[in-house]
């Protein structure tokens, strides 16, 4: 039991509940006489700096954050107690549930109401993305559902691992290789030990949603190494196919949210939500549904009146609402409102402050003003601020129909525009991403293309004795397992995946330093799969070693195949490319060997000469060098980069031998 007197100040009452690193509170303020949440560090890291580090930072991070969906701190401070000295964070009371809770009661929600509560949590991670914070730890657990008058408001609580990602703070407090945060809800990213930013957060907010939607978690395993396997490999069941009814759009906007590769997910948290906000309008068959927010008593009864044939055919459902703020409230209720006809003059919130806030809401609805005060500067005001359209009362309601059914063309329009083409993103998962980008190109298709780049051979070693015994199944979700980090780390440091053969990528780098980039990514690579085979222990399906060849200079970019049988590959040609997948061949298990060109602009890493070597279609012998590892102090993504928080082992385990 914790001394019942805090810092002299804060009078403990009852244990609510427990965070990351401490005990919650009920107490009461002996000075302010209200009554606040306490978070005290529980007394088993009290000893650890790390930790108290840790708390402190937690307190500075939310203390950042001024949003009504990011719970509030008061105070931070040491209490100096009889036995020992014991950090707290004073903070608001929340009355409530966390989501958690809700979802053990009740199973699962409806999408309007995971809609909701995803877009009031962006509203919150947004505004951490934009102090540099990322949360890492976001889960049913530490999303709240606060009661208010009103609704209920949702508020981000547990920031006790987050990474800063700017300034001077030590972004080792959170690392060391092990696993921070709660695994169900890690990024691949975040699992592998890899950098982390903002898109990682995106990630868990996604498996949260999954999770709320359906019941289910999107993956899961008996063991820590299954789970591993399943979020950076393997694909998820479609929500559809849990719960009947729901669409295969909602199936598309989880393919987003929890894709592998970070930078195929949502760029943003506010972009997420108004995405799942306009699936939750659900069919286009339902009524279009219209807000009217208009203090004037009698509104409803006229509305109904001269629209009652579109009520009574299902084409349109009203709500009404009296002033600004009821029509947030019921923007809350109603996620799926396409309209929004708002009055100006209104008691406690006028309608030209409504219109901003709506899009916070409902993010593909539509509003148009309708007032009696129709002159220039309330126009200029209203468009401005997002109107659509301006009518001027007295009501011509012949008008009105028209304007709401231009306006609700528009969102139609919003709303398809928002879906992902699932016919374009399944070819572009076959196609080359050479040939993508020479589609794009203003020259197109048909002439060579001479560049100067770096091309890396990565093949798995002892994959093939690994998978020896195997089924078939089993071998190919290996295989998958680890190519799919390789082509990952390879695609988030510039490199493009020319092909796979068999249990080796190879992949392509152009651009300026192209060299630094190819090396770094094999270096991460290499660190990668070490990582997460020793993480996921003896029945890994990952394999904890990889042999790298690299080589640089010119290479020709072309389409080579059968025109009269309508099948080409765009590949990369040239003495590069045979030198590299040579050297690849040549090397040992997690071994990195380059071209004497490639060493010649690899500033900032250590290397290791290994003789010169004949090989087929080189113009004379080939100097071999190893690379072992980025050079202390060195500016690389490896070991160095900005927001990193886990500490990779980057040197080879192998141990080098002159060649």
């Amino acid at each position: 039991m914790a001394e019942p007197l805090i810092a002299g100040k804060y009078m403990l009452i009852r244990h609510i509940g427990g965070g990351g690193m401490g005990q919650i509170w009920e107490t009461e303020d002996l000075r302010l006489q209200r009554r606040i949440a306490l978070k005290l560090m529980s007394a088993e890291h009290v000893e650890s700096p790390e930790s108290c580090a840790r708390f402190e930072r937690e307190a500075k991070a939310i203390a950042q954050l001024r949003n009504q969906h990011v719970v509030h701190i008061y105070d931070y401070g040491i209490d100096h107690g009889l036995d020992e000295e014991r950090p707290y964070i004073a903070m608001e009371l929340l009355e409530g549930e966390d989501l958690q809770r809700r979802l053990d009661r009740v199973r699962r929600l409806p999408l309007p109401a995971v809609a909701s509560i995803v877009t009031q949590a962006a509203r919150g991670l947004a505004a951490a993305h934009a102090a540099g914070i990322v949360h890492r730890d976001l889960k049913p657990g530490n999303v709240f559902l606060a009661r208010s008058e009103a609704d209920e408001v949702v508020k981000l609580l547990d920031f006790g691992v987050v990474t800063m990602l700017s300034g001077t703070d030590d972004l080792r407090l959170t690392g060391g290789g092990g696993l921070i945060g709660t695994p169900t809800y890690m990024s691949p990213e975040q699992m592998r030990g890899a950098v982390v930013d903002h898109r990682s957060d995106l990630w868990s907010l996604g498996v949260l949603a999954y999770c709320a939607l359906t019941g289910e978690l999107p993956f899961s395993g008996q063991t820590l190494g299954g789970l591993v396997v399943g979020i950076c490999t393997e694909p998820f069941p479609p929500p559809s196919s849990l719960v009947p009814g729901l669409s295969p759009e909602l199936d598309r906007f989880f393919e987003r949210a929890l894709a592998k590769d970070p930078t195929q997910r949502f760029r943003s948290a506010r972009e997420m939500a108004a995405a799942l906000s306009a699936l939750a309008a659900g069919n286009e068959r339902r009524p279009a549904k219209i807000l009217i927010a208009d203090d004037e008593p009698d509104v409803s009864a006229l509305i109904k009146q001269c629209f009652r044939r579109q009520i009574r055919e299902g084409v349109y459902n009203f709500v009404f609402a009296g002033d600004g703020e009821s029509a947030l409230a019921e923007l809350r209720n109603h996620p799926d409102t396409d309209v929004v006809l708002t009055d100006i003059n209104m008691p406690r919130m006028d309608g030209l402050t409504l219109l901003p806030h709506i899009g916070d809401v409902t993010p593909h609805a539509r509003a148009v003003v309708v007032s009696a005060y129709g002159d220039m500067q309330n126009i200029r005001t209203a468009m401005n601020r997002g109107a659509f359209d301006f009518l001027v009362k007295p009501i011509d309601f012949k008008d009105l129909e028209l304007t709401i059914e231009k306006t609700l063309k528009q969102v139609r329009e919003l709303r398809d525009n928002s879906r992902s083409s699932r016919e374009n993103e399944l070819l572009r998962t076959f196609a080359s991403p050479l040939a993508v980008e020479r589609l794009r190109s203003p020259d197109g298709f048909g002439a060579c293309e001479v560049t100067e780049g770096t091309v890396a051979f990565l093949d798995l070693a002892g994959f093939h004795d690994a998978a020896r015994d195997k089924r078939s199944e089993e071998t190919v979700r290996m295989l998958n397992a680890n190519l799919d980090v390789i082509a990952l780390e390879l695609s988030m440091r510039g490199g493009i995946i020319d092909r796979f053969l068999g249990d080796c990528v190879v992949a392509v780098f152009r651009g300026p330093s192209h060299v630094a980039s190819a090396l770094d990514a094999c270096l991460v690579v290499r660190a990668q799969l070490e990582t997460l085979a020793r993480r996921a222990g003896e029945t890994s399906a990952f394999v904890p070693g990889i042999s790298i060849g690299v080589a640089t200079g010119e290479l020709i970019i072309a389409e080579v195949g059968s025109r009269s049988c309508r099948r080409l590959d765009c590949t990369v040609l040239g003495e590069v490319v045979s030198v590299a997948a040579q050297l690849q061949a040549a090397a040992e298990r997690n071994q990195i060997l380059v071209s004497g060109d490639v060493h010649a602009r690899a500033a900032g890493f250590e290397c290791a000469p290994r003789g010169q070597r004949p090989f087929v279609g080189a113009r004379g012998p080939v100097q071999v060098v190893e690379v072992v590892s980025r050079t202390a102090g060195a500016q690389g993504p490896v070991g160095s980069a900005q927001g990193e928080v886990v500490t990779l082992e980057i040197r080879s385990s192998r141990t080098s031998s002159p060649g």
